[in-house]
């Protein structure tokens, strides 16, 4: 080994891991990522009231943090911007980001104008508005590899393709539903890279807006983990996206009875490259057979302590492992090489 190799190994076994911990707020939203500069970024922040809120704050403790340096909003439904003046109380927040704000929300006429009014408390009416192609700035570390936090989707609109793909082979034939006129198909969407290793999140994006984002090329390209869109409900997860992106691991933000689809499920282990599937909850409308394998599950009851799920990526991106928070176990994986971009 070279000395320039030895100064770089060294200098990786020091840096810090990315981190992603999906809290559990009940079949919220509620992702928390940890940047090898230690900069965090929450994705969604839960329901209203003291509970996601206070499950979040504790997460974030847990973690070694006092305050939170960003809070990405994906959708104004109140299971995703809810906890975000409650949380506000908790822990100091830097910014705030959204799709920006509508005049008024008609499938939520009776929480939206109060729900709203706290949002824009708790951000002091500084909110940023995020449109596909634009990245979160984030810090780099010596040591690590470049972390990055992109916006693919935002408002019905999507990323646009980068040059030269060519039609997408992989994503195969899917049937459009009726069109979404709700929020959810409004949903931020990201994906996160650390070096080679990838991540994705789209909110509660649903299944026509997630057409686009494969069809007829694939502007998501491969990713390591995928996290199940929408709380894992069969309107969202088009199986073209999973047949595109390939994840190597699944991880599910549902609740005990909200998400955690089986039809979801069935098409993530049809995925050659998947290798492992976690739920936040079991999901308790469906067999045993239709969840993943109890040691994967983090709450096997809805009267719970609400675990969740960790993920831990090391500084150079080549490998990373999952736990769920209520237990010592760790799945190991390495980062996949292949992967198109």
């Amino acid at each position: 080994m070279n000395l320039f190799a030895m100064v770089a190994s060294c200098l990786i076994q020091g840096a810090d891991p990315l981190i992603v911990r999906l809290v559990d707020v009940e079949g919220g939203g509620g992702t928390l990522v940890i940047t090898p500069a230690r900069e965090s970024i929450l994705i969604d922040c839960g329901n209203p009231g003291a509970r996601d809120a206070g499950r979040i704050a504790k997460a974030i403790k847990e973690e070694g943090l006092t305050r939170l340096d960003h809070l990405v909003i994906t959708h104004w439904h109140l299971d995703h911007y809810g906890g975000a003046e409650p949380l506000a109380a908790l822990v100091p927040i830097g910014q705030f980001w959204d799709r920006g704000i509508p005049a008024s929300l008609d499938e939520d006429k009776g929480n939206f104008s109060t729900l709203i009014g706290a949002y824009k408390r708790a951000s002091k009416g500084a909110s940023r508005m995020l449109k596909p192609g634009d990245t979160i700035p984030l810090k780099q570390v010596e040591g690590a590899a470049p972390v990055s936090m992109t916006c693919v989707c935002a408002s019905g609109e999507v990323i646009k393709a980068r040059e030269g793909l060519g039609p997408n082979g992989k994503a195969g034939e899917t049937r459009p539903m009726p069109d979404d006129p709700t929020d959810n198909a409004k949903s931020l969407g990201f994906v996160i890279s650390l070096g080679k290793w990838r991540y994705m999140n789209l909110g509660d994006l649903t299944w026509n807006m997630e057409s686009r984002l494969v069809f007829p090329v694939n502007r998501l390209g491969e990713v390591d983990v995928y996290q199940s869109t929408h709380h894992g409900l069969p309107v969202s997860n088009n199986p073209a996206v999973i047949r595109s992106v390939r994840p190597t691991v699944a991880v599910f933000n549902n609740g005990a009875r909200k998400g955690g689809s089986p039809e979801v499920l069935a098409t993530l282990r049809r995925i050659d490259a998947n290798k492992g599937i976690f739920q936040v909850h079991r999901n308790e409308t469906a067999n045993a057979a239709e969840n993943t394998e109890p040691d994967k599950i983090a709450n096997q009851n809805a009267e719970c302590q609400s675990h969740g799920i960790r993920l831990e990526v090391k500084a150079d991106g080549s490998s990373y492992f999952v736990k769920l928070t209520g237990a010592s176990k760790t799945w190991d994986y390495q980062t996949r090489a292949d992967k198109e971009p």
